[in-house]
C-alpha cells in the first residue's frame, strides 16, 4: 500500500543532480521478457513520461552498475522500448506467438543492457539472501459524488485551504466537528464513508463518479495537494492496540467493525489526525513530475535513491488473482514491464517497489494483498 504522508507523489520538480547513482549491478546473462498483459497500456506510459522529459532538466549522467550515461538515455531507452514492443504487437496479427516472441526477446537482449538493484543489508531483499525486491501494491479508490450536498451526498472531499490556520485542522475537526463548512472549499460531496475518505487519504489519489443535477454521469480525478501538518498513523494499529480487532486487521475487518460500531468512529478517527486535500484533474492522479499514472504499468521507487523517473522496469513477482470459497487470497507469478513514475513515504530503499495497480475491485485486491519477495530488473539502451 502506497503510504503517500512525507515524501509523496507531487513532490513535482526533483532537483536533477549532475552526477545520479544507482545502486545497481548488471546482469551478463540473457533473460526471458514475457509480458502477461501484452503490452496494454505500456505506450500509453511511455508517452506520458516522454511528454514530462520535454519540460525537465535532462542535463548530467546517470550511473548504473559501473557505467555512466548520460540521463538522455533514459528517454531513448523508452523509445527504444515503445518501438520494439509495438512492433512486437504488430508481429502478433500476422505470426504465431511463440516466433514473436522470440524475435522481441532477441531484440531486448541484443539492445538493452539489464540492471539489478542491490538492497542494502537492512533490507529485506538482502536478508532473505537471494537480493531480491520488496514488492507492495497501491490503487485509487473508486468513490461516487456530487458538487451540490445532498441527504444523499453529503461528506466533503477537500481542496487545500489557503490560510495556514485552515490547513492545520484535524481529521476530527474536519470530517466530524465541520470546521471548514462554507469556506468555499468543498470538491464533491460523496456517499461514501468517513472509512472510504480515510482510505482515499491513504493512496493519495482516487477517480470519481459524478452524478451531475440533470441526470447524467461524468468522471473525475483526485490528485493529493497537501495535508496538515498533523502526524498520520494507520487506523488498524490503534484498533489492535484497544482490542477492536484480533488476528484479522484487513480493510474488509476494519470496515466490519466500524459499521457495527458507529458510536466508535470518531475515536478511531481521532488515532490519524492528519487529513489530506486534494485537486480535480481529468486525467489519472499524478506521480512525481505531475506525470499521470497509468495503471498497471506506474510505480513507485524511493525517490532519495532513484531521483530521476522513467528508469524502465521489468519485474517478475506474484499477484493476487482472487479469493477462494475458503476466503483465502490467491496468488500466481506474473511477469510485466512497468516505469518508475512514483514514490511514497513508506517506500524505503534500493529493492523496495510499490506497483500502481489502477481502478476497480482488483485494483484493491492487489492493493491491500501485495507484500511479497520478487525480482526487479532495469533496462537501459546500449550505448552506440
Amino acid at each position: 500500500m502506497k503510504i503517500i504522508f512525507g515524501v509523496i507523489a507531487v513532490l513535482a520538480s526533483v532537483s536533477v543532480l549532475a552526477q545520479e547513482v544507482t545502486p545497481t549491478s548488471r546482469v551478463y546473462q540473457s533473460m526471458e521478457f514475457t509480458d502477461d498483459l501484452d503490452f496494454q497500456n505500456l505506450s500509453t506510459a511511455i508517452d506520458r513520461q516522454l511528454r514530462s522529459y520535454e519540460v525537465q532538466n535532462m542535463r548530467g549522467t546517470i550511473k548504473f552498475g559501473s557505467t555512466n550515461y548520460p540521463k538522455s538515455i533514459l528517454k531513448e531507452s523508452l523509445e527504444l522500448l515503445k518501438e520494439l514492443t509495438e512492433k512486437s504487437k504488430e508481429c502478433l496479427a500476422l505470426d504465431t506467438r511463440d516466433n514473436c516472441h522470440l524475435q522481441l526477446n532477441k531484440d531486448l537482449n541484443s539492445q538493452f543492457v539489464i540492471y539489478k538493484p542491490n538492497p542494502a543489508k537492512s533490507e529485506l531483499g538482502a536478508r532473505t539472501g537471494k537480493n531480491s525486491t520488496h514488492f507492495t501494491s497501491y490503487y485509487s479508490p473508486d468513490l461516487v459524488g456530487s458538487r451540490t450536498k445532498t441527504e444523499k451526498y453529503k461528506h466533503a472531499i477537500y481542496k487545500k485551504p489557503v490560510d495556514p490556520v485552515d490547513q492545520n485542522y484535524t481529521r476530527v475537526e474536519i470530517d466530524y466537528k465541520g470546521i471548514l463548512e462554507g469556506k468555499g472549499l468543498e470538491l464533491f460531496y460523496v456517499e461514501d464513508s468517513f472509512f472510504d475518505l480515510y482510505l482515499l487519504h491513504v493512496q493519495g489519489g482516487g477517480r470519481i463518479k459524478i452524478m451531475n443535477e440533470d441526470g447524467s454521469v461524468t468522471y473525475s480525478y483526485l490528485s493529493y495537494d497537501g495535508k496538515n501538518s498533523q502526524p498520520f498513523n494507520m487506523i488498524y494499529k490503534y484498533m489492535i492496540q484497544r482490542g477492536y480487532l484480533r488476528g484479522d486487521a484487513s480493510v474488509p475487518a476494519q470496515r466490519r467493525f466500524l459499521e457495527e460500531n458507529p458510536d466508535k468512529l470518531e475515536e478511531i478517527f481521532a488515532s490519524s489526525p492528519s487529513y489530506v486535500y486534494f485537486k480535480e484533474s481529468q486525467e489519472e492522479p499524478v506521480g512525481l513530475d505531475n506525470i499521470p499514472l497509468t495503471e498497471m504499468r506506474s510505480l513507485a521507487l524511493d525517490s532519495r535513491v532513484y531521483k530521476t523517473t522513467g528508469i524502465i522496469n521489468f519485474v517478475k513477482a506474484v499477484k493476487p488473482t482472487h479469493v477462494d470459497e475458503n476466503g483465502k487470497v490467491v496468488k500466481e507469478p506474473f511477469t510485466r514491464f512497468f516505469i518508475a513514475q512514483d514514490t511514497g513515504g513508506s517506500i524505503r530503499g534500493n529493492a523496495r517497489c510499490d506497483l500502481y495497480s489502477g481502478y476497480g475491485p482488483a485494483a484493491e485486491l492487489a492493493a491491500y494483498n501485495t507484500n511479497d519477495m520478487g525480482e526487479q530488473y532495469f533496462l537501459i539502451k546500449k550505448k552506440p
